[in-house]
Order: structure tokens, then C-alpha cells, then sequence
């Protein structure tokens, strides 16, 4: 394994990624109670089953390598989650939004798991770079059903918004 300081920036970003798969939980929660469309609140319940597993592969990564969860980081992330839940539950235009915050969410996943791959490699940890490449690859799948129903999303919220086109 690597040097004890690159080894603490490896600790560092797997923090960093497990209270963002910890936000996006949270996240998802608020999203699958403001939407009416049973088949995007399946879609939302199967990703967020997805999160909680790619969240406890971090944790067992953290526990591996003798560190715990970051108490500060994790304070963070809820106190963000609280404030989008309580923006969604007072918004108009639900689908989209949600559809939006979501689609920019999945790519910021992405992005931090591709780092921590990455980091993962360059510090000689395969298991690491193995957790994030599945992880990246759950997330990149998650973008795509998102991307292939931004109609859908459209047509929801002109529905909400009571538009007729």
C-alpha cells in the first residue's frame, strides 16, 4: 500500500464520496415523496436500494483501511439534505426539477468515483478502484434512465403545472 500520506488522501476522497452517496440517500428520500408517477418513484426506490449498497461498500472500504466515517462530513451532508427536502416538499414542478437535480447529481457521482478509481489505483489499492468502478458503472446506468425520459419528466410537469401543449 501506499505511503501513509497518499494513503490519507485515499481516506480523504472515500470520505468524501461515502457522505455524498449519504446526501444523495437523503436526496432521494425527499424525491420519492413529492413524486405521483409510480413508475419514476420505482425507478427512484431501486436507486435509492442502489446508494444504501454503494454507501456500505465505502464504509467497508473506510473500516479495511482503519478509518471510520467522518462525523464532520457526515453532519454536512445532512444538514444539505434537509434544506433540498424541505425546498422539494414547497416547489412547483416536481418531475422536472427532480429530474434535473437528479441527472447533475448522478454526474457528480460519477466524477467522484472516477477520482477515487483512480486514487485508488495509483495508491495500490484494487479493492478501492474495484468498489468505485462498480459503483461509477450503477451511476452512470442511473444518468441514462434518467436521459431517456426527459420527455416523460416534461410531459409530468406540464401535467402539474396544468399546461396543455
Amino acid at each position: 500500500m501506499a505511503d501513509d500520506k497518499l494513503q490519507q488522501k485515499l481516506v480523504d476522497y472515500i470520505e468524501d464520496t461515502q457522505a455524498l452517496e449519504q446526501n444523495v440517500s437523503r436526496m432521494l428520500d425527499s424525491m420519492i415523496s413529492t413524486t405521483e408517477d409510480p413508475e419514476i418513484e420505482e425507478m427512484l426506490r431501486h436507486h435509492k436500494e442502489e446508494t444504501e449498497r454503494q454507501e456500505q461498500r465505502l464504509r467497508e472500504r473506510l473500516d479495511a483501511l482503519g478509518a471510520g466515517t467522518s462525523t464532520r462530513k457526515e453532519a454536512q451532508t445532512i444538514a444539505a439534505a434537509l434544506m433540498k427536502g424541505a425546498a422539494d416538499q414547497v416547489r412547483g414542478d416536481q418531475a422536472g426539477k427532480n429530474a434535473r437535480d437528479g441527472y447533475t447529481t448522478e454526474h457528480m457521482e460519477i466524477a467522484a468515483y472516477q477520482l477515487l478509481e483512480r486514487l485508488g489505483e495509483r495508491a495500490g489499492d484494487t479493492e478501492t478502484a474495484e468498489v468505485a468502478r462498480q459503483n461509477r458503472a450503477e451511476e452512470e446506468e442511473m444518468a441514462r434512465k434518467i436521459d431517456t425520459n426527459w420527455d416523460k419528466f416534461l410531459d409530468l410537469t406540464l401535467t402539474e403545472n396544468d399546461i396543455r401543449v
